[in-house]
């Protein structure tokens, strides 16, 4: 069943000890953006770690598109750090923080496409049986001429 959400607005994530993200949700637009990143990185001429690399892309595109604020995140002095491309980017280069969006913010919105993929009707008809294509004497009992 595909369940819509009348809820479209921000929502908070803890993401880590004493680090709360407040993200947008993933919109189809934003799917699609992050999509053609991935598909540059296949495209690449470089294909060691691509599926690494892909999913690194991915979760990049949706975190600077879905990050809209963010407390307990500072700078290297340890002030509160303004959300912004380059500071989103040092985010993921955290590898709990990383891990941790894509596990809470982008891999649900994933699932969700799946489940919803996966529960879709079939198309009329498509649940008429197929033919037979071994006749009895094709059968794979064994033969007593053997």
């Amino acid at each position: 069943m595909l369940k819509l959400s009348l809820d479209l607005g921000p929502y908070w994530v803890d993401l880590l000890p004493g680090v709360r993200i407040r993200f947008r949700p993933i919109t189809v637009a934003s799917m699609l953006i992050a999509r053609e990143a991935v598909g540059k990185v296949y495209r690449g001429e470089d294909q060691a770690d691509v599926g690494v690399r892909a999913n690194v892309a991915l979760v990049r595109e949706l975190a600077q598109r879905g990050i809209v604020e963010w407390e307990g995140v500072g700078d290297g002095e340890g002030k509160p750090a303004p959300v912004t491309p380059e500071n989103i980017d040092a985010l993921l280069n955290h590898w709990g923080a990383y891990d941790e969006i894509d596990a809470r913010y982008v891999s649900p919105a994933l699932e969700r496409g799946a489940e919803q993929n996966v529960s879709s009707s079939l198309p009329v008809g498509t649940s008429e049986a197929a033919p037979a294509t071994a006749t009895p004497a094709e059968s794979s009992a064994p033969s007593a001429h053997t």
